[in-house]
């Protein structure tokens, strides 16, 4: 067994919550243990939102971020350095140190450098003339180093905000180390977004100022001049306190303004800021600023509720309810307050959306007797559509049609296990040798050719040399290159076969056709709980969803069975296609989820009996043509 520790940002000190996970460990395969820590995770609480941050990571926003990918901007090297240089550079031991020449070599061979490793006990930190301690926070430097890279990369730190906890399988749990936790300092940054407090970041004195000093505990419920002034204020209304309980006086006593501005600092609070901010409507430039204006128009609604008398309380339900309403976007909902002993102050905090009642206005009526568009439908659901890629944000015409020959030439098996074979060293540098099967066909041949030219001539080898027996090629060092190859390119395949298939439903059957992709849902009555859907359709009010997988490695298969629940559709109008598999898998994990499951050789055939079955039992005169 092995153990990590699972980072949760918080909108407060000390800006990250650490929650140690036990998992089987497998020698030699980081995937399948990134996917056991995130899966014992979920055990506990499904509805969380995990990146893993390490050159590991599946995901890409996550392999972005890791201490080797991620880059500092110092003022004394031309080009920017990835982290984990800057990091051991910096160290300065009983017998040598700082290595600054380090900082113009590659990350390969900083980790090689034997004076890391010789040079005796580590004393502090070094860079650019400054002294930084070792004692008493010794991850501080790291993750003051991490959270300033981040800071200059912006466009990598949105990234993070989608997530509400962070996992780095190099980071173990139990040993001390001086390597640097990078979903710590990941959390950390989060964090410090959500309250507003980057600006910490300025410096190291500041950035532990404000991380790692406790601030002055806020008084207990009850004790604070302010609570005293304003409890009598929101007694609840004598219908709502029977008189035999009137005299269980803590039941109102409610917290005060301070106390709740450091309730909504509390674990999973950004998550559901970030929620209210979004259906409420409210605008920001990044999803820190985004959960911030949240903290802000929750504290109003209360602060406002406290003044004009409006709170509810319910002794019997143990809990307290006020209205919230965002004038400029009509959005209204009920803030909720419920006693929870697990809770710092002995209350959690939710909000719930109002329904909308009475008689519906005839234009409306109009509306919904309309065939419903894909977004509606999920809207319909309980959804807020927080993003969506549309036509104008989508690769030059040129990459997508080198997607669409990728997804094409993908039914050949040969082409399969180059792609593979690619993905499988896509995270070393180096040149690298494919060998081409035995027996494998003069066509198959031609094909992988064919393919493996195009990419280059798209810039994705740095260099690469076709022979009769095998290919040898450099992948280019670009994480867009990185990124389209480890599976933007299916996404891209898959949006191209569905297009296709409705453009010729529009045309010959004119029939009402929608389609989406890249889908990022917000569940309005959630705790900030977030989807992202790969591709998503309509016909004629009929509801699809396609999902692409590029590996068949560590899928969460029974995930899209709930999420089916969830979105109001039937496994049915569901279809993932995953280029790994052969037709034969594909027909065993259908058989095991019921739901339809196609490769890039089967997918036209699949999306065309999918549709048509599910609207013939619709009762829908849209007949696909053979």
């Amino acid at each position: 067994m092995a153990t990590r520790t699972i980072c949760f940002p918080i909108s407060g000190y000390p800006y990250c919550k650490e929650q140690p996970v036990t998992f089987t460990w497998i020698n030699g395969s980081k995937r399948q243990n990134i996917r056991a820590v995130h899966d014992a995770v979920h055990t506990t609480d499904p509805d969380v939102s995990i990146l893993e941050i390490s050159s590991a990571s599946a995901q890409p926003e996550g392999e972005a971020v890791s201490s080797l990918r991620l880059l500092l901007h110092l003022d004394s090297v031309a080009q920017d350095v990835p982290i984990s240089t800057v990091f051991e550079a910096a160290k300065v031991f009983e017998h040598g140190g700082p290595f600054a020449d380090l900082l113009t070599c590659a990350p390969s061979k900083v980790h090689k450098d034997t004076r890391l490793r010789t040079n005796g006990k580590l004393l502090r930190y070094s860079l650019e003339g400054s002294e930084y301690p070792i004692e008493p926070h010794p991850d501080s430097f790291f993750e003051w180093l991490y959270c300033r890279a981040l800071k200059q990369f912006p466009e990598k730190a949105a990234q993070l905000s989608r997530y509400n906890a962070f996992s780095d399988i190099a980071a173990a749990a139990d040993s001390k180390k001086y390597y640097g936790d990078s979903s710590r300092a990941a959390a950390i940054y989060v964090g410090l977004a959500a309250a507003g407090k980057l600006p910490c970041i300025g410096s190291y004195e500041s950035f532990i100022a404000e991380v790692y000093t406790e601030p002055k505990p806020l008084p207990k419920s009850g004790k604070s001049e302010t609570a005293s002034k304003k409890t009598p204020e929101v007694s609840a209304p004598a219908k709502e306190i029977p008189a035999d309980e009137s005299s269980q006086s803590d039941n109102a006593n409610i917290p005060d303004g301070a106390q709740m501005e450091h309730i909504l600092e509390l674990p999973k609070a950004t998550c559901l800021l970030l929620s209210l901010a979004k259906n409420a409507g409210l605008s920001a430039n990044n999803s820190s600023e985004l959960a911030y204006k949240g903290k802000e128009f929750f504290l109003d609604a209360y602060q406002k509720a406290l003044k004009n008398k409006t709170l509810q309380i319910n002794v019997h339900k143990n809990k307290i309810t006020f209205p919230m309403e965002e004038h400029d976007s009509g959005f209204h909902a009920v803030g909720v307050l419920t006693r929870s002993p697990a809770w710092e102050y002995g209350w959690k905090f939710n909000y719930l959306p109002e329904n909308t009642s009475g008689a519906e206005k005839p234009e409306v009526k109009a509306k919904i007797q309309k065939p419903l568009t894909a977004l509606e439908h999920l809207e319909r659901c309980g959804y807020k559509i927080v993003q969506q890629v549309v036509p104008e944000k989508l690769p030059p015409i040129a990459v997508q049609r080198m997607a669409w020959k990728t997804g094409e030439a993908l039914c050949d098996p040969v082409v399969v296990d180059f792609l593979q074979f690619i993905r499988t060293h896509m995270q070393s540098d180096g040149s690298f040798s494919f060998r081409i099967p035995k027996g494998a066909s003069k066509k198959s041949f031609a094909t992988l050719s064919e393919i493996a030219q195009t990419w280059d001539k798209m810039g994705l080898f740095a260099a690469i040399v076709i022979y009769p027996q095998n290919i040898v090629y450099e992948l280019a060092q670009n994480e867009t290159v990185r990124h389209f190859l480890s599976g933007k390119w299916l996404e891209l395949f898959v949006e191209h076969q569905v297009q296709q298939i409705l453009n010729r439903y529009q045309e010959e059957h004119g029939a009402e056709v929608s389609v989406c992709s890249n889908v990022v849902l917000s569940e309005m009555a959630s705790a900030g709980s977030t989807h992202e859907l790969d591709v998503v359709f309509s016909i004629n009010g009929k509801f699809f969803w396609v999902e692409a997988k590029s590996s068949s490695r560590s899928i969460d298969y029974g995930k899209y069975a709930s999420l089916c629940e969830k979105l109001n559709v039937t496994p049915e109008s569901l279809l993932l296609v995953n280029s790994d598999l052969s037709v034969e898998e594909c027909e065993g994990v259908s058989y095991f989820w019921n739901y339809r499951v196609a490769n890039c050789a089967t997918i036209t055939q699949e999306l065309e009996s999918m549709i048509a079955k599910q609207l013939e039992s619709t009762g829908n005169a849209v007949l696909s043509t053979d």
